[in-house]
């Protein structure tokens, strides 16, 4: 599904009033009758009453619109107006003044008494309905504002909020100040960026969007770059197993990994793409490891490097690494490399040398840090999976900055090196080079943690080496990883999650996924 900025929802309705000949007055009507619908699902006793507190924005024109239709349905409805009316935008004005001939209760709420006598007024049972500011805030709430916020908060009413929860920043999800907690959102004909991403996410309740009758050919004509994944476009996607094949129809990686002390990231990596489907994986490791790796993972190729020091193979060892990864169908480095020499100079040819498709990870990236200018060079495609600290490393920006606006930063990078993106936080994003994006919305909390990471290099590689296209293999390996996890934090809990649970998770996710049972 499509989501959407501020920008790109103002573009809509020109559109549809410009082009399609929807007057604004309708898609507002549309919007107050979607938010109705959604109230009335909460509608449980005639004693319940519905408090509807609205802005003097379009977004309080909804508010005006579902007050009277509830209204109309024989509904108990108190309107608060917060702000001047002589304010009220064209829309809003007009259906304010449908509102007042009914005989609908309505306050003003201009000063701090004002928001006291509404905060006395909602009763346990009163569905509250949050049309304060809509998509349009760009400022940190103050004033009177802030403090019915905090009103509606306090409430122990059922709390809906209209478009997108007051107080959230719609085009990042980012908290002005503070904002209203609802226990349902309606997104009005597309769910905002800000409805998806931390830490608006969190403030949505559940989330339903409402299409107020726009077609699909006007949302398309839009050019909107953002959607979210879904299990649709994975099923789609996905390589399908056929009964005339081998080992050969299904891809051959190499995959660089592991070190002295940092084995576990190598098996994880390994176990991941062996569990995804690949036909053959070669694990290139320092020697010392091979027995170690072979005992826990004997279905890999493995080739062992001579070293020059423990757990680290020599730097007369690249040219044969070199060599053999360019027999492979895709490369993959990082996982438990550790930082050397020897990894700056394996990093720099298989970027500039070696025509292959590379999946670059945790030290890979690492490495990568100290000379992103390679990628100017690059002779293959590339994919990149930094979490925040590495995608730090790779910008010059801070991790607040990139916890703040994950999408913009992991679009500049992917446009300006064209390579793929997939930057990994609980909202993982994979930027492509044409600018668009896709946000993923598996996973949970129980995956955070070590090695989480090294498991999704292994799906996204061996995806990759079966033939799909390093975007779909991104878009599909995120969705599958972040759905191991849902499965597997079923079955044993979040707390007790680990990554060696998303190797396990993985079959099932394919499974589920191939038999359309999600």
């Amino acid at each position: 599904m499509k989501i959407a900025l501020e920008q790109d929802i103002r573009k809509i309705d020109h559109t549809a009033s410009k082009k399609y000949h929807v007057p604004s007055i309708v898609l507002m009507e549309n919007s107050g009758i979607a938010l109705a619908e959604e109230v009335q699902k909460q509608y449980h006793s005639p004693k319940q009453r519905i408090i509807i507190v609205v802005g003097m924005g379009n977004n309080g024109g909804d508010g005006m619109v579902c007050a009277r239709h509830l209204f109309n349905q024989g509904k108990t409805v108190i309107v608060f107006l917060v702000g001047n009316t002589k304010k009220l935008s064209p829309d809003a004005a007009l259906n304010y003044e449908m509102l007042k001939p009914l005989d609908i209760r309505m306050e003003a709420i201009n000063e701090i008494n004002g928001v006291k006598k509404m905060g006395k007024m909602i009763w346990p049972d009163d569905i509250v309905v949050d049309c304060l500011f809509g998509i349009g805030l760009k400022r940190d709430v103050d004033g009177v504002c802030e403090f019915v916020i905090n009103e509606i908060n306090q409430s122990q009413g059922y709390v809906i909020a209209c478009d997108i929860p007051s107080g959230i920043n719609a085009s990042d999800g980012s908290v002005m100040k503070t904002a209203v907690r609802a226990d349902k959102t309606v997104a009005i004909c597309l769910p905002k960026v800000g409805n998806i991403m931390f830490p608006g996410a969190d403030y949505n309740g559940e989330l339903v969007v409402k299409r107020i009758g726009l077609s699909d050919k006007l949302i398309g004509e839009m050019g909107i770059p953002y959607q979210t994944i879904s299990e649709s476009d994975v099923r789609r996607i996905i390589p399908k197993r056929q009964m005339n094949s081998h080992k050969g129809t299904y891809g051959k990686a190499s995959l660089i990994a592991g070190s002295f002390g940092m084995t576990g990231a190598a098996i994880l990596a390994a176990k991941a793409s062996l569990r995804s489907g690949i036909g053959l994986l070669k694990l290139v490791i320092p020697e010392s490891l091979h027995t170690i790796i072979t005992t826990n993972v004997p279905e890999v190729v493995t080739v062992p490097l001579m070293e020059t020091r423990r757990g680290v193979f020599g730097i007369n060892q690249v040219e044969k690494l070199i060599q053999n990864c360019k027999g492979s169908d895709v490369v993959a480095i990082g996982p438990g490399c550790g930082q050397n020499a020897e990894m700056i100079e394996v990093v720099r040819q298989l970027i500039t040398q070696v025509d292959k498709p590379l999946v670059i990870d945790a030290d890979g990236l690492n490495t990568l840090s100290k000379n992103v200018e390679l990628l100017a060079n690059r002779v293959n495609g590339i994919v990149i999976t930094p979490h925040p600290g590495e995608m730090s490393r790779l910008t010059g920006l801070t991790i607040e900055a990139i916890n703040q606006h994950p999408i913009d930063t992991a679009t500049e990078f992917a446009v300006k090196w064209q390579i793929v993106v997939v930057l990994k936080g609980a909202r993982t994003v994979v930027a492509l080079p044409d600018g668009s994006v896709y946000v993923n919305l598996t996973g949970n909390p129980g995956m955070a943690t070590a090695g989480s990471g090294d498991v999704l290099t292994g799906i996204i590689t061996s995806l990759i080496a079966q033939g799909m296209t390093l975007a779909n293999a991104a878009i599909a390996g995120v969705f599958l990883h972040g759905y191991s996890g849902d499965i597997m934090a079923v079955q044993r809990g979040e707390h007790g999650l680990i990554a060696g649970d998303l190797i396990e998770g993985i079959t099932q996710a394919f499974n589920a996924l191939l038999k359309q049972s999600i």
